[in-house]
């Protein structure tokens, strides 16, 4: 891979991970991270530990996500769940609309006559 597609793909994947995690919490109503990281493998979609939980952090820290710990039943390690804030709840069909516009767009180039 040329180093102009990699920077390219990084900044395409931030953005869409950003929906990724949003839409995933919308469904669940709130997870911890390992549950999201297992729910984005079983989406065939590739995030480690090292971008998600940052990612969660600077999702909270910019007001669209809220968390709270929780001990797990089994008496193991306390888990940190994360849910959508309403600014999370309010940004999420806004993103969604400007992905499937953008998504459109690109089709739509794709289909045109040489």
């Amino acid at each position: 891979m040329n180093p102009q597609h990699e920077k390219w793909l990084a900044q395409i994947r931030k953005g869409f991970i950003e929906l990724c995690v949003l839409t995933a919490l919308d469904k669940k109503q709130s997870a911890y991270g390992l549950s999201l990281l297992q729910t984005f493998e079983q989406a065939k979609l590739s995030i480690n530990e090292g971008t998600l939980y940052p990612l969660l952090n600077r999702m909270q820290k910019n007001g669209l996500l809220t968390s709270h710990w929780e001990p797990p039943s089994d008496g193991g390690h306390p888990r940190r769940f994360y849910a959508l804030s309403p600014d999370g709840k309010a940004a999420l069909p806004l993103m969604l609309a400007s992905y499937n516009n953008n998504h459109a767009s690109l089709a739509f180039l794709q289909e045109l006559n040489p």
